[in-house]
């Protein structure tokens, strides 16, 4: 404990250094240092995938807008296979899949892979969050140390530099604390950065989506019935004769009379005989 006493400039006052403060408990230190190294990776590999031009690349979307207004279906399940590193390609497969069904089927199951797809989004972006909780926490674990150490030095000291004894300990242990603080922040600032940029990516991609889903849409409605069974065609054996009355058709109405004319005419001629 004299050697860190020693390291503190009485006469000026001077603090020590970062290093110096690192390495009065370097072990916890260390593993908050780690901790920071984590974090930057993690942003900026998250600064350069989850985008909009990563999750729901500009060429892919027009690509499969062009096959869905062709109805060319299979072919856009085909793409969005072959590209399952994009966020949007499952959703809008399921979307194309189901392009027979209704809208509201078709909706509903845009909707829920939308949101399977999401939580493998943020579940990326909690182990910034993830970061921000441990690194205080190991901070915590340092000074707790410290004082413990502290205090165990305190009987063996003289009643004139136990203060101070005292004061240089708990320095020690605050030390940690310092730096499990500062990554803390550093990584919820990352956190934050990156939650607002997949906010509005996957906002884009939901109305990439629907708009996807708007197009099936139409073409459905709009598009002449394929089965022919829809249409079916009158069978001669089913086909009903058309019921004609007579007193709207004058030709027949003539011949009636006629049939009945010489009907009479027999009967008279069989009278005359007899």
């Amino acid at each position: 404990m004299s050697s860190i006493l020693a390291q503190i400039d009485t006469a000026t006052g001077d603090l020590p250094t970062l290093m110096t403060l690192f390495n009065y408990s370097p072990i916890i230190n260390g593993m908050i240092a780690i901790l920071s190294v984590i974090a930057l990776l993690l942003f900026l590999y998250q600064l350069l995938t989850l985008n909009l031009g990563q999750l729901a690349p500009a060429t892919f979307i027009d690509d499969i807008t062009k096959l869905v207004l062709a109805r060319q279906y299979k072919d856009a399940v085909t793409l969005c296979r072959s590209r399952p590193n994009i966020l949007a390609a499952s959703i809008i497969q399921r979307c194309v899949e189901n392009a027979g069904k209704e809208q509201s089927v078709i909706m509903e199951m845009l909707d829920s892979e939308g949101r399977r797809r999401a939580d493998i989004v943020w579940n990326r972006v909690s182990y910034l969050a993830d970061v921000s909780n441990i690194a205080p926490m190991f901070g915590l674990l340092g000074t707790v140390v410290g004082m413990i150490k502290a205090f165990f030095l305190l009987p063996s000291q003289s009643g004139s530099i136990a203060s101070n004894v005292l004061a240089q300990g708990i320095g020690e242990a605050m030390a940690t604390t310092m730096f499990g603080l500062i990554v803390g922040i550093m990584a919820l600032m990352f956190y934050t950065i990156i939650k607002s940029r997949v906010t509005r990516a996957l906002a884009e991609v939901e109305q990439l989506s629907h708009s996807i889903a708007d197009h099936i849409k139409r073409d459905s409605e709009w598009a002449p019935p394929h089965n022919p069974s829809q249409n079916p065609r009158k069978k001669p054996g089913y086909q009903k004769s058309p019921v004609i009355d007579q007193d709207d058709n004058p030709t027949l109405l003539a011949q009636a009379e006629l049939d009945d004319d010489q009907h009479n005419a027999g009967h008279s001629n069989e009278a005359g005989r007899a």
